[in-house]
């Protein structure tokens, strides 16, 4: 008898659950509430110009082009240009080149010669980490605060939009954690880990890829071959576990019975849908905090930037108290994202740091980001193209006393065998997190409804 599994939830997790699950002969079905699916992934063309709504690109991991591969999609890749491994830190109102491993932070000119020295002693630091040590604690303990402020701080921010002394780095920074406690170091740790040569060779790419089409190509790939899988427009509204061990699930269209759930939603839908079975947890996942963030495209004329836009962008201290997070230079980094002869700039704006901000009217975020990114960049003229996205709720926090979230998790899927949550507040926020994820994800999956 083939087992049937309800998604719920259209974004990347869901999706990528959806397939792997219907690649293994498994009846799916994909419930998504709003008339199109991707979530935060959406790629548009406006004007000659190519924006990204949610994530500008993709960090290539095994299991990325595992599915790329499986989805016939290789050939769609779009490398980003060499140049755009040099990322820039603004300081003291200029930008200097930051390396994007942490391994490199305290090399580079963002740090003063003081500051390098004592990130040099890193090693012989004889401290650990504690379960409620928070990103900056841990990197100020280990390397100086010197480091915090100039490279661990805007890297934060460009991950998370988040704070270095709110995040946790067991939560957030898992793998950090785990080389000081195996090898008494972070740089011991780097040099004397085992290398993971498992999955599939990304042979032939960049360590940062998109696709020619931009990322929604991956997303339409996914719908496509799951078909009529997916069910648009479709609200989960009850889930209801039946004396014989099946779900009953409440959609728009009435009730239906499946032998497992698998919830991709944001931390808090799922604390919605799932309150009337465990008001404790849904409390919990309820606590999760999503700052807001608004992202500004601007496209102006090569001949109106002074600056020699070579390079993936640059992001900003907190020291520095300016009111953008950082500037990606989009154009710059993928070939065909703005009009010949043009650059396009994608400037972020809010986040934790300054949430108040991302709620200002398009017009003053505007203002905000040709004015900043005007200052750093010597611009000139007015932009030829502006748009602008908000995200009232964007990136979930890894705050400190996050394993409480986590072990909250695990707790409720034991307690409901057979229901399942995928999604980035639990494994990981970043594309490549949420496609690992939904491998194991998967597999718990066919491993349930296969001993049921």
């Amino acid at each position: 008898m083939v087992k049937s599994v309800c998604i719920i939830g259209g974004g990347i997790s869901g999706l990528c659950t959806a397939f792997r699950l219907t690649k293994q002969g498994v009846d799916v079905t994909l419930f998504e509430k709003g008339e199109r699916v991707g979530g935060n992934i959406r790629s548009e063309f406006a004007d000659g110009f190519l924006i990204e709504h949610g994530p500008n690109s993709l960090l290539v991991t095994p299991q990325l082009v595992e599915l790329i591969e499986e989805l016939g999609l290789f050939d769609e890749i779009d490398n980003a240009n060499s140049s755009a491994r040099t990322r820039f830190v603004l300081r003291e109102g200029k930008l200097a080149a930051l390396p994007t491993r942490f391994i490199d932070i305290f090399s580079n000119r963002p740090i003063s010669v003081s500051g390098k020295l004592r990130a040099l002693r890193e090693p012989f630091i004889r401290t650990r980490s504690t379960p409620n040590e928070s990103v900056s604690e841990f990197f100020a303990r280990r390397f100086g605060r010197e480091v915090v402020d100039y490279a661990v701080d805007p890297f934060v921010s460009g991950i998370f939009a988040g704070e270095p002394d709110r995040l946790s780095i067991k939560n957030a920074f898992p793998r950090l954690f785990e080389l000081e406690r195996d090898y008494g170091s972070v740089i011991k740790g780097f040099l004397q880990a085992p290398k993971n040569k498992s999955g599939t060779k990304a042979e032939g790419l960049t360590r940062t890829i998109s696709f020619k089409g931009g990322l929604q190509t991956l997303i339409e790939r996914l719908a496509a071959e799951l078909g009529a899988s997916v069910r648009l427009g479709c609200a989960i509204e009850h889930i209801r576990r039946t004396a014989d061990g099946m779900f009953e699930v409440q959609g728009d269209g009435g009730f239906e019975i499946f032998d497992s759930v698998v919830d991709c939603t944001p931390a808090y839908n799922a604390a919605e849908l799932l309150e009337p079975m465990d008001t404790a947890f849904s409390d919990r996942l309820a606590s999760v905090e999503y700052p807001p963030i608004s992202v500004v495209y601007t496209g102006f004329k090569k001949s109106d930037v002074r600056f020699d836009m070579d390079g993936f962008g640059f992001l900003v201290p907190g020291l520095e108290k300016r009111k953008i997070l950082g500037s990606l230079w989009t154009s710059s980094v993928f070939a065909g994202r703005a009009p010949e002869g043009h650059h396009l700039m994608t400037t972020f704006i809010g986040g934790a740091r300054n949430p108040e901000l991302a709620k200002r009217s398009e017009d003053e975020l505007i203002e905000i980001a040709v004015g900043e990114i005007g200052e750093v960049l010597g611009l000139q003229g007015e932009p030829v193209f502006t748009r602008v996205k908000k995200w009232e709720r964007a990136i979930p926090q890894y705050n400190i006393g996050y394993e409480n979230v986590v072990s909250a998790i695990d707790n409720f899927q034991q307690q409901n065998p057979g229901l399942f949550l995928c999604s980035n507040f639990y494994g990981g926020i970043s594309v490549g997190d949420c496609v690992k994820n939904s491998l194991s994800t998967t597999r718990t999956v066919l491993e349930f409804i296969e001993n049921d």
